[in-house]
């Protein structure tokens, strides 16, 4: 997923920030990497205590994008260890 969803991928997956600046940050710990895409929410969370739920939906939105998958990871067994 690391190589894949590049900043330039995200941009085709979510064209609404096309013109945006994204930071990309990779959590190697968690498995897991990190998008900023300033402007897209307005202010954000850090303008109000309440919980985004707008960041919360653009989430489950980019999760439902369809992407081609390589046969070779469909036929791994992965697992994570957890030491």
């Amino acid at each position: 997923m690391r190589h894949y969803l590049t900043v330039e991928r995200l941009r085709v997956l979510l064209p609404e920030a096309a013109d945006l600046q994204i930071r990309r940050y990779e959590l190697p710990n968690l498995f897991a990497i990190n998008f900023v895409i300033v402007g897209l929410l307005g202010a954000g969370i850090a303008s109000s205590t309440r919980p985004d739920p707008q960041a919360k939906g653009l989430g489950e939105y980019l999760r439902s994008r369809h992407v081609d998958v390589p046969i070779r990871l469909l036929n791994t067994n992965f697992t994570i260890s957890s030491t």
